[in-house]
């Protein structure tokens, strides 16, 4: 094993800016959004016809807390992905699973000495999303020769958790594909020498101090992980993580890692033999996603393997076609299932019954620790598929909610009170794609890593109060919306003089047919000041007290 870490950005800095690494000649050849490991084929072809005699694969992987916006940009500043190729757009995080590069000639400015084109070199990403099923990836790493990009968040390097949740089951199927030596260690005789080898990024580092401490950090909690992992009989314990990967690498998230990939001895290797290990991984995850049996030295896991992979992979199918009964599919439009969430959970239990039916018929089985992990992965993989379909209803409900709102916009009436009217049918709608979006949801802790509704009823309440917003401009501008006038305010005082400052006409009522216009009690009985009053100003002679100077001593009563 290896640790660079220093001279890691000198010394990409030198790989990019070498002949056979030539910015120009580096350039996106595809991106595609298929299933994994299959899409990694297409990827591969694509290389080859780009020219590529040397292809790199690997996959792109991120511990639990990288969040998904550092994942994205990561995604495409890792393999130097700068928008301005043709087919640069292709490369985004959450929707491609794939895409190839093309690193042009290892030597552009000279010719082999047999006369033939010197050989062109590129690598093929595979990236699964977070969430995805574990079975799926750990095929897309076999598929990859076992080379993996990291990204590992200096937040569960401190607490040791959350590093290995997509990485360790990669671990037991590479561990356990090893096993059989006529096959070679991958499950191909081609890729028996391959070196695999895993790329540690460490998000936030910035020296070799802090890449020396992820080090030690991630060691550890590998070490840690390896006791609990599944490893085959027969062969020694892996107890580190340099036991699993012949080539550890320790890099800063400042520079791009493609020239790196491309230029570790024995990581590369033909497109034949490249597609030859994604072919197997696909054979294998079809089998139901346990490693191959070869590496199994336990009658009892071979037997589990070999009967209860292929009833996972059926129970998986029969799920996915009950949902899509109702949904709808390819042949006919999709549809939206008010109860998406309890479809999904039935579809579920009916096909992991089907799955535990096959297991209650072979005893024996019951206790392989293959068949727990099938099982696991089966359960998984359900969640994991039905995803893609949770989407799409939330995106029927979003576009039902939106519908009916406008709708509903038609039949309003252009009154005074035309905001007020706008706004409860915003709120009534955003209510409903709420109360929508809680029974399109499965209820089962493996869809907990489903998207919540949270954004698209974002985009959803944005897109009402901009429709809200151009009906009443257009009612202004027609001249049909006139808003409510305003209610004046009335305004009422009341100075208390008590004696001996002022008169109490209560105490002395002889005086209230005196010189002033101040009485007690008015006549109308309700304000004290009349319209007239107000109109020529007399209302100041009923505020200040109008009794003299002298009428404002007191005087005791006759």
């Amino acid at each position: 094993m290896h640790f660079r870490a220093g001279a890691v950005s000198a010394l990409l800095l030198v790989l990019l800016s070498s002949p056979g690494r030539g910015a120009s000649a580096s350039h996106v050849v595809s991106g595609l959004t298929a299933r994994l490991p299959q899409s990694l084929s297409a990827v591969i072809s694509d290389l080859e016809a780009e020219g590529a005699t040397k292809i790199t694969s690997c996959a792109f992987l991120a511990s639990r807390s990288v969040s998904k916006s550092t994942r994205s940009r990561l995604f495409r500043s890792l393999f130097a992905v700068t928008g301005d190729g043709d087919h640069d757009d292709e490369v985004n995080d959450g929707s491609t699973t794939a895409f190839g590069k093309s690193l042009g000639e290892e030597h552009e400015s000279s010719s082999d000495e047999d006369g033939e084109d010197p050989p062109g070199v590129g690598i093929a990403v595979a990236n699964p999303p977070p969430g995805y099923c574990v079975g799926a990836v750990a095929a897309t790493v076999q598929a990859c020769g076992g080379t993996v990009v990291f990204v590992a968040d200096r937040r569960d390097l401190d607490r040791g958790e959350g590093l290995f949740e997509a990485l360790a089951p990669a671990v037991e199927r590479l561990l356990a594909s090893r096993q059989d030596d006529s096959e070679g260690e991958l499950g191909s005789a081609p890729l028996a020498e391959l070196c695999n080898t895993l790329i540690v990024v460490v998000d936030g580092a910035r020296s070799n101090a802090d890449l020396a401490d992820a080090r030690a950090k991630f060691e550890k909690a590998a070490a840690s992980m390896l006791r609990s992992v599944v490893q085959p009989d027969g062969s020694a314990r892996a107890d580190g993580i340099g036991d699993v990967f012949r080539d550890v690498e320790y890099v800063t998230s400042l520079g791009p890692v493609d020239g790196l990939l491309a230029n570790i001895e024995g990581a590369s290797t033909d497109p034949s033999s490249a597609a030859s290990a994604v072919a197997s991984a696909v054979y294998d995850l079809e089998g139901g996603g346990a490693p191959a049996p070869s590496g199994l030295t336990k009658a009892v896991d071979v037997a589990a393997a070999r009967v209860l992979g292929p009833a996972s992979h059926k129970s998986l199918e029969d799920c996915l076609n009950t949902v899509g009964e109702y949904v709808g599919g390819p042949d006919k439009s999709i549809e939206l299932v008010a109860n998406f969430g309890e479809l999904c959970d039935a579809a579920a239990d009916r096909a992991l019954g089907a799955f535990d039916g096959q297991v209650s018929s072979r005893p024996a089985l019951k206790s392989s620790a293959v068949t727990k992990r099938i099982r696991s992965d089966l359960v998984e993989g359900m969640y994991a598929d039905l995803s893609d379909l949770y989407e799409g209803q939330l995106a029927l409900l979003r576009a039902s909610c939106l519908d009916g709102f406008k709708n509903d916009l038609k039949s309003v009436r252009i009154t005074a009170n035309l905001p007020n009217d706008v706004e409860g049918l915003v709120k009534s709608a955003s209510a409903a794609f709420a109360s929508g979006a809680k029974k399109l949801r499965s209820k089962s802790s493996a869809a907990s890593s489903w998207p919540g509704p949270e954004a698209t009823g974002a985009d959803l309440r944005r897109e009402l109060r901009e429709s809200s917003s151009r009906l009443l401009k257009m009612a202004k501008v027609s001249g049909k919306y006139r808003p409510v006038p305003r209610k004046g305010v009335t305004l009422g005082f009341h100075w208390l003089l008590p004696k001996p400052f002022g008169n109490d006409y209560r105490q002395e009522p002889w005086n209230v047919r005196s010189a002033d216009n101040l009485v007690y009690t008015p006549p109308d009985k309700i304000s004290d000041v009349s319209k007239a009053d107000v109109k020529t100003g007399d209302w100041r002679r009923s505020v200040v007290p109008a009794p003299s100077a002298s009428e404002m001593v007191y005087m005791g009563g006759n």
